[in-house]
């Protein structure tokens, strides 16, 4: 597990997607290697979702994006589970005779969560507004395509409005993250006066 996070981690976003796109769509043929597949009109919206096609056609892009999120979430949780558990309420829950279960996934687990969630809200929102790279890699016609075309055509209107939507998302997952700091943690909730 440690050597599949090193290697995801590692792993530039466009060279995880072209071996992607090599071993899955080229070799095995299982995948699409680009495009969005068939489309259903809903009125004014037309989306990929309701077809077998455009299911399929976002399986190689969706690993191509979540690999070094995976990874990196993976081994900071890692990181912290082991910072946790050396810690002396630990032992003394330990000491107790306390199930192993327990201490695990209700002491330690939620005070190692805390820079997990920090750091996935982060990257989630980085997520969002670098998906870029990977929408060029399987030709996906997505929002990074809008700004990448707006940039070369000098489309001020639009590049702002990219630039207000994704600052819009960090607002929005920040405030996110500060409710589950609530909900992980408990001294952080309100109390009535």
């Amino acid at each position: 597990m440690q050597a599949f996070s090193l290697i995801g981690i590692s792993t530039p976003t466009f060279v995880a997607g072209i071996v992607l796109i090599l071993v899955f769509a080229v070799s095995l043929g299982w995948l699409p290697s680009f495009g969005r597949g068939q489309v259903v009109d809903l009125g004014w919206w037309s989306t990929g979702f309701l077809t077998l096609s455009g299911l399929k056609a976002l399986i190689l892009p969706g690993i191509t994006l979540a690999l070094y999120q995976l990874t990196l979430i993976m081994r900071l949780v890692r990181a912290e589970m082991i910072d946790v558990l050396s810690s002396d309420y630990i032992r003394f829950a330990r000491a107790r005779g306390l199930p192993k279960r327990y201490i695990h996934f209700h002491l330690a687990l939620r005070n190692a969560l805390m820079p997990v969630i920090t750091v996935t809200g982060l990257q989630i929102g980085s997520l969002i507004a670098f998906a870029i790279v990977t929408e060029t890699v399987f030709q996906w016609p997505g929002m990074g395509l809008l700004f990448i075309q707006a940039v070369s055509f000098v489309d001020i209107p639009v590049m702002a409005a990219y630039l207000l939507f994704v600052g819009l998302l960090f607002v929005l997952i920040n405030t996110v993250v500060d409710i589950l700091y609530a909900v992980v943690d408990p001294r952080l909730r309100a109390r009535p006066a």
